[in-house]
C-alpha cells in the first residue's frame, strides 16, 4: 500500500493517498447523502408550511366562531350583566338558573352527579349541545403503508371539548372578565394557587392565539369553574363549584 502524500497545491495540512487507492463507493455515497440532506429539507419546509396553513385555518375558525357567540349567546350575554352582582350560590337556593330538564333513562349511572344543582346548568348545557352540534375541526395528518409505498391522509378532528371552553372564554371577555363561567382556568399543582391574568378575574394564558394550550408548567384545569363572587379572582376561596365536562363515547372514570 502507497504511503499518503502530502498535496501542497491545495493545503499543507491535507491528507490523500494514491489514485488507486481511493474507495469507488464514495461518489455515490456523498451524493446519496446530499440528496438525503435535501430531501429531508424539503420534506421539513413542507410539513412547516402545512402547520402554518393549518394554524391559519384553525384561527379562522376561532375567529368565526368568536363572532358567532356574540349572536347567538346575546341574551345569554345581556342576562349575565344584569345579575353581575349576584352571588352565584343565590340561583341554587331560589331554583333559578340552576336546573335543566334531562330525559328519565339518560346516562342513569352518573344521575346523581347529572342532576346535581349547580347555577347555569341551562346555559352550560346551551354551549355545550353546541359543541356537540358544530366543533371547531382540525386536521390531522395520518400516513399509511401499504406495500411499495407510504399514502399520506388527512382526517379531521372535532375538538369538541376545545369549543365549549372557547364559548365560554368569549363570553367571559365580553363582560369584562367578570363572568361567573371561568373555562379550564388554571392552578398551580402543589399549592393550588390560582394563576391570575390581567385583570386578576382573567385566567392566565401563555399562548396568544391558542387560548388553552400549552399550559403553564406544574398547573392543573378543571373544565369549567363556577366563581361565586364575579367581581373576584377564582382563586379556591371563591370557587363555588368546578364542573368536568363529558361528551358522547368521551372516557369516564369508574372511581
Amino acid at each position: 500500500m502507497a504511503n499518503p502524500q502530502l498535496n501542497h497545491r491545495d493545503t499543507p495540512w491535507v491528507l490523500t493517498a494514491s489514485p488507486h487507492q481511493e474507495n469507488p463507493t464514495a461518489a455515490p455515497v456523498a451524493a446519496a447523502l446530499i440528496w438525503g440532506y435535501r430531501a429531508y429539507r424539503a420534506y421539513a419546509a413542507y410539513e412547516t408550511a402545512q402547520t402554518a396553513i393549518e394554524a391559519a385555518e384553525t384561527l379562522a375558525q376561532i375567529g368565526q366562531r368568536k363572532k358567532e357567540v356574540q349572536s347567538i349567546l346575546k341574551d345569554v350575554i345581556q342576562g349575565m350583566k344584569d345579575e353581575i352582582d349576584i352571588k352565584s350560590s343565590t340561583f341554587v337556593r331560589t331554583g333559578g338558573n340552576s336546573t335543566v330538564s334531562r330525559g328519565r333513562s339518560e346516562n342513569v349511572t352518573y344521575r346523581q352527579y347529572i342532576e346535581r344543582k349547580i347555577p347555569f346548568r341551562p346555559v352550560i348545557s346551551t354551549v355545550c349541545q353546541w359543541a356537540l352540534k358544530s366543533p371547531l375541526t382540525v386536521p390531522r395528518r395520518i400516513r399509511k403503508k401499504i406495500p411499495g409505498e407510504i399514502i399520506e391522509t388527512t382526517i379531521d378532528v372535532a375538538l369538541k371539548q376545545t369549543t365549549a371552553s372557547l364559548v365560554f372564554e368569549v363570553v367571559d371577555d365580553l363582560l369584562g372578565w367578570q363572568s361567573p363561567l371561568k373555562a379550564e382556568p388554571n392552578y398551580d399543582r402543589k399549592s393550588h394557587a390560582a394563576m391570575l391574568g390581567n385583570p386578576s378575574t382573567r385566567p392566565k394564558r401563555i399562548s396568544e392565539f391558542f387560548p388553552f394550550w400549552p399550559r403553564p408548567k406544574g398547573s392543573l384545569a378543571p373544565d369549567l369553574v363556577i366563581v361565586e363572587y364575579r367581581q373576584e379572582p377564582f382563586v379556591v376561596g371563591n370557587v363555588f363549584a368546578a364542573v368536568e365536562i363529558k361528551f358522547p363515547n368521551d372516557w369516564v372514570n369508574p372511581e
